[in-house]
């Protein structure tokens, strides 16, 4: 892929969150992939929590209870660092919400077909 094929699916994803559109984001994912969030706990009511899924159909479930359970937000996807060999980039995710401002790690790898098949986010509170 090249630089501006993976900046695309960054935004494609991006517009997916933003819109908060479950089924847009699974599409964007292979049928089977390793999604890892090292969130804020273990609370299942907590929208930030931790949780892990290897399939299509669960990163549906994952973002449809997400999208049900967190506040409104505004949230950037910046410091891109792409690889275009590995198909993949790190990035840097500003989330803000009424209650909470986090700055998230996230690197995502793709497949040849351009499919997600690897999405590690790591949710932080940023220094004050």
């Amino acid at each position: 892929m090249t630089r501006n094929q993976i900046n695309n699916r960054i935004e494609a994803y991006a517009t997916a969150v933003r819109e908060h559109n479950s089924e847009a984001v699974s599409q964007l994912f292979a049928p089977q992939i390793d999604h890892i969030v090292h969130g804020l706990g273990t609370d299942p009511d907590n929208p930030w929590n931790s949780k892990r899924e290897t399939d299509r159909v669960g990163i549906k479930k994952i973002y449809d209870t997400f999208f049900a359970q967190a506040e409104e937000m505004t949230v950037q996807y910046t410091d891109r660092i792409i690889d275009i060999e590995a198909n993949s980039a790190a990035l840097i995710v500003r989330v803000k919400t009424a209650s909470a401002t986090m700055q998230n790690a996230l690197h995502i790898k793709w497949n040849t077909a351009g499919k997600i098949v690897y999405f590690y986010n790591w949710y932080g509170v940023p220094p004050a």
